[in-house]
């Protein structure tokens, strides 16, 4: 593992310390973030996009600023992870809603934002299949597997095989006991 990717790594394990996954099992929030950036090197991502696989969520999730991740791993893993991270109006948007937004919002967004992004939608729909959060609904959990569905649409294309993986993704969760 480069140095980069391994700094990555132990900054956003710390910046998350102490959260868990919202799902029944309470899961380290870090388990989450290992599969994004494990699914990013798996299909040939870069050292970039593993490192901001790692720190994806560091920004939207803790008091972590984006300027702290430049200064700390560079301009391109910043830029990287800012088009990954979710303007804060976003948070009281309805999921769906919020969803559709996140689409519109990555479809002009480079290669590397929408190889992280569509790793990201594939971890969070096998957690949704098998583990979903515990304070959401069935129409919810609907909403968020269709989201994740128009988000993947605006990906498609940027690697086969992560699209593979999201379809697959999508089709468990669509079809779980959760969203019945």
């Amino acid at each position: 593992m480069s140095e980069l990717v391994e700094g990555a790594k132990k900054f956003a394990i710390k910046a998350h310390a102490g959260q868990v996954r919202p799902g029944r099992a309470g899961e380290p929030y870090s388990a989450h973030l290992q599969e994004v950036a494990e699914l990013i090197e798996e299909v040939g991502g870069s050292e970039i996009e593993i490192a901001a696989g790692w720190l994806h969520d560091v920004a939207e999730d803790t008091e972590v600023t984006i300027e702290e991740i430049r200064t700390a791993f560079g301009d391109e893993v910043g830029d990287v992870v800012a088009g990954l991270t979710d303007p804060k109006w976003l948070k009281g948007i309805s999921t769906l809603d919020r969803k559709k937004l996140q689409a519109i919002r990555v479809r002009p967004k480079s290669k590397s934002i929408k190889l992280c992004k569509l790793a990201d939608q594939t971890s969070n729909l096998r957690s949704v299949a098998v583990d979903p959060p515990v304070k959401w609904s069935s129409q919810k959990c609907r909403d968020y597997v269709e989201g994740a569905r128009l988000i993947a649409i605006e990906c498609q294309g940027i690697n086969l095989i992560l699209d593979r993986y999201f379809v697959d993704a999508y089709e468990k969760a669509i079809n779980s006991k959760w969203l019945a």
